[in-house]
């Protein structure tokens, strides 16, 4: 028999396994194979697929037992989760009259070809029907609904009914990895490139082929609401671990900022109406929602002008409420702006993001009739809760290690500025002396006449290079290659970059872990 228990030591083995998968790097990770980085030369192998790759053997294959006898990589369809052994369970039939309802997973990414939801489950994928429509929607049929796109991309019956098996890039579609699923969901667009399944639909009126490009789920269902409503969920707990939309008191005005900002708005704006409108639907009862900024408060600026009795407009306050969950505000604040990013994670970074989020969730859960739970789990040893004391009163030690947790970039130079700082730095003035002679000649002396002839050509060149490379690829017989050079360029920089990020996962990676360890901030910082 299932106890609360089990599930508390499910949740204290996710808590060893993830933080050690996070502390691998996994987005640096992506550049270090240089067979990996080779295979990219070729359409049908992007960053994606290396990423769906790592995803499964560091968060997925690593934590099986030796005995398993689940594949590698792990399938999609080997997620089906059967109650008493009874391999007939239907989830969306059966369930109705459980108390304690089968589970279903959802992975959810964006079709970029029809703008909608896509939806990996361990039965099938493709674009579900709106909530409003029959799965076997008619023919003749009159469509009411809101979405009046021209094609949707239906879902097979299962994996196992996929005729195409192998697509281009050599994944088995009707065994399609778990690994491959997570990376669709998590392909933040410009950051990584889409994640292509070929081979699956053919559109015949036009002959043409369809090849779902997808991308971040969040882009579609930024809270992965609209899978839990199609599935008829009636309760729901909401973890928003996502970076916020900062406000700036003076923003860029350029062409590109002024786009980027304009993005950022919009997916502010569909977030919040879309849980604005589950609370409406659904109730407060049903629904617990935390987020990074809870907590924080808010100020309502005032106008430079005077109030009806002709004194300065005073600035209002929401007071800050984190200290109920026993987080101060400053740290709150930090975590908030925290980064969110595939690159390795600190223990004092990630103790700190799940004592937070375990706070705040604890009262959420009693307002959804979870109280009679609350004790067992209260029970429970979590090694994370060490960090709590420095949650509660920050040192200043722990609060600049929060601070620097919001870079991306020079993040290690930062935490280690003398260890890495001075190496670096001795290496910089060493090519500068052993270049010394050139480099005066470049600043002081004169240029000569061919040295500015060929920067001239070299910048009319660059000026002209979009023009050329359209003109290149017009040319159909000529447009293979084309592509294939660009490919090769790509690859040629990544193998360039693959010697240091071997070198920064062998050493710098270690020494910033170790920095971030909690043991390193207990004997900098003891908390009294």
């Amino acid at each position: 028999m299932i106890t609360d228990l089990d599930y508390v030591k499910i949740v204290q083995d996710i808590e060893r396994d993830f933080l050690a998968a996070t502390q691998t790097n996994i987005r640096m990770q992506t550049f270090s194979s240089f067979k990996a980085n080779l295979k990219m030369t070729s359409a049908s192998y992007s960053r994606s697929d290396r990423l769906a790759e790592l995803y499964n053997h560091h968060l997925y294959q690593s934590v099986l037992p030796a005995s398993s006898d689940v594949s590698s990589p792990v399938q999609m369809q080997e997620l089906k989760i059967y109650p008493d052994g009874n391999k007939k369970f239907i989830p969306w039939e059966d369930n109705t009259n459980r108390k304690a309802k089968v589970p279903i997973l959802v992975l959810n990414a964006t079709t970029l070809n029809t703008g909608r939801n896509w939806q990996f489950t361990a039965r099938t994928m493709g674009e579900p029907p709106e909530r409003n429509d029959d799965e076997s929607h008619s023919t003749d049929k009159e469509d009411d609904s809101v979405d009046k796109k021209t094609i949707r991309l239906r879902r097979p019956v299962s994996y196992a009914n996929i005729t195409a098996a192998d697509n281009s890039e050599g994944t088995n579609l009707r065994n399609l990895p778990l690994g491959h699923a997570v990376a669709a969901s998590a392909c933040v667009p410009g950051l990584f490139p889409p994640l292509s399944i070929t081979g699956l639909y053919q559109d015949s009126d036009a002959k043409e082929t369809i090849t779902p490009q997808l991308v971040d789920g969040g882009v579609f269902d930024n809270q992965a609401i609209e899978g839990l409503l199609q599935n008829e969920c009636n309760c729901f707990v909401i973890s928003d671990a996502a970076g916020q939309m900062g406000v700036e008191n003076e923003v860029s005005t350029g062409s590109i900022s002024v786009l980027l900002r304009v993005s950022g708005i919009l997916q502010d704006r569909v977030r919040s109406e879309s849980l604005k409108h589950l609370l409406t639907r659904m109730g407060k009862g049903k629904v617990a929602f935390v987020d990074l900024r809870r907590g924080l408060g808010i100020k309502e600026v005032a106008p430079a002008a005077t109030d009806e009795h002709g004194k300065p407009e005073a600035d209002n306050w929401i007071a800050p409420y984190s200290k109920k969950f026993n987080v101060d505000v400053k740290v709150q604040e930090k975590l908030s702006l925290m980064r969110t990013d595939l690159d390795a994670f600190t223990e004092v970074e990630a103790y700190s993001l799940m004592m937070d989020g375990y706070n705040m969730t604890a009262n959420e859960l009693v307002d959804l009739d979870f109280a009679q739970h609350h004790q067992v789990i209260n029970k429970a040893t979590w090694k994370f809760t060490e960090i709590a004391p420095w949650m509660a009163k920050p040192t200043e030690v722990y609060l600049q290690q929060l601070e620097i947790a919001k870079l991306v970039p020079l993040k290690a130079l930062k935490v280690l500025p003398v260890k890495l700082g001075v190496p670096l730095g001795s290496v910089i003035a060493g090519l500068a002396y052993g270049f010394h002679t050139q480099l005066s000649a470049l600043v002081f002396d004169e240029i000569p006449v061919y040295s500015m002839l060929i920067l001239f050509a070299l910048g009319g060149l660059s000026m002209a290079a979009p023009k050329l490379a359209k003109a290149f690829n017009s040319l159909e017989y000529l447009r293979p290659h084309a592509v294939l050079a660009k490919r090769v360029a790509e690859v040629a920089w990544l193998m360039g970059g693959t010697l240091f990020v071997k070198f920064y996962l062998q050493f710098i990676n270690p020494m910033f872990l170790a920095e971030g360890s909690l043991e390193a901030l207990k004997k900098k910082s003891p908390h009294s």
